[in-house]
């Protein structure tokens, strides 16, 4: 019998000893496709996949053929089929590892013995060491057939699992290579908790629980089949009077975690409750959206509906830290929406607030509402997160105190300790793509906000990160976000800009991705975009801790465009917001001296250089050489404005 094994790296036995294969990648690949497809190939397909052109593909697939053939056949039985037209190679009495595993997991009924036999092969990923992302028709095949082989293993394991129910102790190490092998499927959690529940493992499962909360916290996961698993388990494990104990734990467990109550009708019109659930509903799935935040279904948040139940039961029921709750009225055009936030532990109302509009436009009313709660909610739980005493903070505590500092106002200080908080988070979790990516924005900030001692280590450390996190989550709001502010930081605006939208896509509520998109597309040239993009991001986040920055960009829309008063008006609010900023101060200098306030223009110059506290505005030069204005016809546009009105306030060429 021949074996050819490619669940894991590439491997051919012959009585069970291996045998030394073909050095050549592409001569070993051409072996596993002709194994696992198991029908005749056209040879021009087969030059066409392997080889380029210049390669002579005919004679290089001629060559790795005569490699293979030694391999695959026997002296009396050949295995290899190739004429002028057309190769096989034939399945008799060949044993291939992942196509065995097909048919043990499809015959019905399967053995328990065959079943974990199956599971046996799975060595690691479907021909792990077989890479030619230059060759994109393998490349392609190569990605589908991993995932097939992902999916049967599942399979097989979750099949075993269930079989070996009665015996859970022998099920254990299958759901745990379930959880291994998908992370980010909660079924298989929660498989894992139900076979550790049954097992009597009281003492592990609540450290699974909060494993699984960790991971699938990043794809907007467990608020379903774990939470369902973990409480299973509580009546199973657990007597009675420690249960309360146990939900205090889970409650601690999810933290941030909430859940959106039906919002009241509370208008005379019975049929402005779709209007009031569209509320519930909407804000249910964009914080579902913020990262970490763990938000109970909006099929389950129902059930409460005109039950008069206390804040605190509904907190202990669902394992939830908080509690939305709201009221809609109209009044002929009006509308009116109240939203308050809850503590669920401790019933104190931690935020409210009122909003209105015109109900014109109903279906854009409910968006702009939505819109506006959720983004004011997320700066309200991080800061009320990050103030919980806790005694030994994980890597999602240091994050979210890391993003608490990120959203003061920006100063040399609170961004060397944003990036302090980000490293201890990933020192305790290397493989957290939420601590890369969070890293990775923080020192970006450091440099596009002028505060970095060494810019360009900055940015090739952020890029590492972010790259890093994006491999591992490719659909990460934050990963993305990440990736696109190292794009910023490298001037390369027209690469930023479908990162952004990216992020925009995924969580239409972060308000900075609109400013950053409209100055991108600014600097590419399309200098009519720069202002909605901030009018967007005031829009969301009106008292954004950040709003200078939004400000400071109008100013230069106007500025670059001569409006010298214009820009005044909207650099003071930037200087207002955010004082500690030394390049709105530099643009302030430019708008008050191009007014013809050399005075005022050069006060603002010399604090600037005192914020910094290096050379880097002393000289026209200088300026030049740390900042970057994009398209040619943006460049000539700043050179007419702000580096002509800093000659004006006293700044010397060189």
């Amino acid at each position: 019998m021949l074996e050819i094994k490619v669940l894991g790296d590439l491997q051919v036995l012959r009585g069970g000893t291996a045998t030394a294969l073909p050095p050549s990648r592409k001569t070993r690949a051409l072996l596993a496709y002709l194994a696992l497809t198991r029908h005749p190939h056209r040879r021009e397909q087969l030059c066409e996949m392997f080889w380029d052109v210049p390669d002579d593909p005919r004679g290089s697939l001629r060559w790795s053929l005569s490699k293979i053939r030694p391999l695959v056949d026997d002296p009396a039985f050949p295995r290899l089929l190739a004429d002028r037209q057309s190769v096989e190679l034939r399945g008799e009495g060949l044993d291939v590892d992942f196509l065995s595993a097909q048919v043990c997991a499809e015959e019905k009924p399967t053995a328990t013995g065959n079943l974990a036999r199956a599971a046996s092969f799975f060595r690691g990923p479907l021909l792990a060491d077989l890479e030619l992302p230059e060759n994109s028709d393998f490349h392609t095949w190569l990605l589908g057939m991993r995932e097939d082989a992902r999916q049967l293993q599942a399979k097989v394991l979750g099949s075993l699992i269930e079989r070996l129910s009665a015996s859970p102790e022998e099920a254990l190490p299958y759901a745990r290579e379930l959880v291994r092998l998908d992370p980010f499927d909660e079924t298989a959690w929660a498989r894992l908790i139900a076979t550790l529940a049954a097992s009597g493992r009281s003492r592990e499962i609540r450290q699974q629980y909060e494993a699984g909360l960790r991971s699938l916290r990043q794809v907007g996961g467990g608020s379903g089949p774990l939470l369902r698993a973990w409480r299973a388990a509580q009546a199973v494990t657990t007597r009675p009077a420690d249960r309360g104990a146990i939900a205090a734990a889970s409650a601690e467990a999810l933290r941030p975690s909430i859940v959106v109550l039906p919002f009241l009708n509370l208008s005379d019109d019975s049929e402005q409750q779709y209007f009031a659930d569209g509320i519930t509903g909407n804000l249910t799935t964009d914080l579902s959206r913020i990262p970490d935040m763990l938000v109970i279904s909006r099929n389950t948040a129902f059930t409460y509906r005109n039950r008069p139940i206390e804040t605190k039961q509904i907190g202990r029921e669902l394992g939830v830290r908080y509690v939305l709750e709201g009221e809609v009225q109209r009044s002929e055009s009006q509308v009116r929406v109240t939203a308050q936030l809850i503590d669920a532990e401790t019933d104190v109302h931690l935020w409210a607030e009122r909003f209105t509009g015109d109900a014109g436009d109903l279906f854009a009313l409910q968006d702009e509402i939505t819109s506006r709660i959720a983004v004011a909610l997320d700066l309200e739980l991080i800061e009320a997160e990050a103030a919980r005493p806790i005694e030994r903070p994980d890597t999602r505590d240091y994050i979210l105190r890391g993003r608490a500092v990120r959203l003061q106002p920006p100063s040399r200080e609170n961004r060397a300790e944003a990036i302090a908080l980000f490293e201890r988070a990933w020192v305790l979790d290397p493989q957290s793509a939420a601590a890369q990516s969070w890293l990775a924005i923080a020192l970006t900030a450091r440099v596009l906000d002028f505060m970095a001692p060494t810019a360009s280590a900055d940015i090739a450390r952020a890029q590492e990160l972010a790259e890093r996190a994006l491999a591992a989550l490719p659909r990460s709001t934050i990963a993305h976000f990440a990736k696109a502010q190292v794009l910023r930081a490298q001037h390369r605006y027209a690469d930023a800009i479908p990162e952004y939208e990216m992020v925009i896509a995924l969580n239409r509520n972060w308000a900075h991705s609109y400013s950053h998109l409209g100055w991108c597309k600014f600097m590419t040239g399309s200098i009519e975009q720069l202002i909605p993009g901030q009018e967007q991001a005031i829009r969301l986040s009106p008292r954004d801790p950040q709003i200078g920055l939004f400000y400071s960009r109008i100013g230069s829309a106007h500025l670059l465009q001569s409006r010298a008063e214009e820009a005044i008006i909207w650099y003071e609010k930037a200087r207002s917001a955010t004082p500690a900023h030394p390049q709105f101060r530099t643009f302030l200098a430019a708008a008050y001296a191009l007014k013809g306030d050399i005075e005022m223009a050069a006060a603002e110059l010399a604090e600037a250089r005192r914020l910094v506290g290096d050379e880097r505005y002393s000289s026209i030069a200088r300026v030049r050489a740390i900042t970057s204005w994009g398209e040619p016809t943006v460049c000539a546009l700043a050179e007419r404005t702000y580096f002509a009105g800093l000659r004006k306030a006293g700044l010397p060429n060189e």
